[in-house]
C-alpha cells in the first residue's frame, strides 16, 4: 500500500489537470478519486494508422492471443506535438519491441502525473469490412 500522502498528491495533480481540461474543481476531484480507486482504465491506442502499424495489428489479430502480447509504456519527451506523449510499445513472444501507437492525448495529460501503471493488452478491434482500419485496446492497471 502506498503512503496516503503520495496518493493524495497524485489525486490533487490529476484533479488540477482535469480542471484545466474543463471540469469544475469538485468534479475533477471526484473523477481523479474514481480513477485512483477504480484501479483500471481501458483505453484505445491512438496513432495506429501510421506507418506499418496496421500490418502489425493484422498479424497480431490473425496469429496471436492477447496474453502473448507484452505491452509497456514509454514517455516520449522528444515528441514535438505533445509534451506529455506516452508511447505504447509491444513485443510478441519476446520479439523486438515495436511502437504501436500512443496513449490518447487527454489521458496522457492526466496520467503523466507520476502514476505507476501496469499495462495489459486487451484486444485488436476493427476491420469488420474491407476498408475499415484495425484498432487496439489496452487496460491500464494502477499499481
Amino acid at each position: 500500500m502506498k503512503n496516503i500522502h503520495a496518493i493524495r498528491r497524485i489525486v490533487a495533480t490529476m484533479a488540477n489537470r482535469l480542471k484545466k481540461m474543463g471540469l469544475t474543481l469538485s468534479a475533477a476531484f471526484k473523477k481523479a478519486w474514481e480513477l485512483i480507486k477504480g484501479n483500471t482504465i481501458e483505453s484505445k491506442i491512438a496513432g495506429v494508422t501510421k506507418g506499418n502499424r496496421q500490418k502489425a495489428l493484422a498479424r497480431i489479430a490473425a496469429a496471436y492471443r492477447p496474453n502473448q502480447v507484452r505491452v509497456w509504456l514509454e514517455r516520449d519527451k522528444a515528441n514535438l506535438h505533445d509534451n506529455n506523449a506516452i508511447a505504447v510499445m509491444i513485443s510478441v513472444n519476446r520479439s523486438v519491441a515495436y511502437k504501436i501507437g500512443y496513449i490518447p492525448r487527454n489521458l496522457a495529460y492526466v496520467i503523466s502525473a507520476g502514476i505507476s501503471l501496469k499495462t495489459v493488452f486487451k484486444e485488436v478491434r476493427g476491420h469488420y469490412t474491407r476498408f475499415m482500419n484495425y484498432g487496439a485496446v489496452i487496460t491500464l492497471q494502477l499499481s
